[in-house]
């Protein structure tokens, strides 16, 4: 097939933002993820009580999960958002789909890098349904004008400059075969934290923790969703 190289052109295509905000438990990742006027997926049963927010109930395997993005994908009259609360949890039910846990007691032992014939081969196959389906599907959704929100908590990891230096940081507890692709892929990883007594996100990384935006924002900004697209387009985003 030939490609259209009338396709080519200077101008940015509009979409949603999409991104991550991680931190420790009880910092108001939900509560974030509520302030967006979206659907919550709920992949870890943890939206508490009282909390008004539209959610899912609690999805508790890939196929599940997998179903209710590619409805979400299929209607028109889609959400503004879809935050899923929690990524970490969501990639674990990849993992356990690909290494074929079941829930039975012959399931259980089942591992990914045994599954596939073995050799590791386990991680490539969940690498496909990150790489094929989760992030097309989601970049999908974007283009239509539903902002992605990944809730995720936060880890210390030891990582590795260019010339061979270690450090440790905090930052998105994401699955370590596909972290580094999803942290690329997002246009904002937040970090959600407590500064002098109010709930902020940091999108600048700092030497403690992992933070990134595409926008050019420097400063901390209020712990809801507002106050994030507010800064975005203070920045000349739509």
């Amino acid at each position: 097939m030939s490609f259209d190289l009338s396709s080519i052109t200077r101008e940015t295509a509009t979409r949603a933002p999409k991104g991550i905000v991680y931190g420790p438990p009880g910092v108001g990742k939900t509560t974030f993820g509520a302030s967006t006027g979206g659907v919550v997926v709920d992949t870890e049963n943890g939206i508490p009580q009282g909390l008004d927010v539209l959610h899912t109930p609690y999805l508790d395997s890939w196929p599940k999960i997998e179903s209710c993005l590619s409805s979400i994908l299929s209607v028109q009259d889609k959400p503004q958002a879809i935050v899923v609360d929690t990524v970490d949890w969501m990639l674990r039910r990849i993992e356990e789909h690909v290494a074929g846990t079941d829930g039975s007691v012959k399931g259980m032992n089942e591992t990914l890098n045994l599954s596939h014939k073995g050799y590791g081969n386990g991680q490539a196959v969940l690498k496909n349904y990150v790489y094929q389906y989760l992030l097309p599907t989601l970049d999908k959704l974007t283009v239509a004008g539903v902002a992605i929100v990944l809730l995720a908590h936060t880890e210390r990891r030891e990582l590795t400059t260019q010339d061979g230096a270690t450090f440790e940081r905090s930052m998105p507890q994401l699955h370590k075969v596909v972290s580094n692709a999803i942290i690329e892929w997002s246009d904002f990883i937040g970090a959600a934290c407590m500064q002098a007594g109010q709930r902020t996100l940091v999108l600048q990384e700092t030497g403690q923790l992992i933070a990134k935006n595409r926008y050019g924002i420097t400063n901390p900004v209020p712990l809801d969703w507002n106050s994030l697209v507010s800064a975005i387009q203070a920045r000349g985003y739509k």
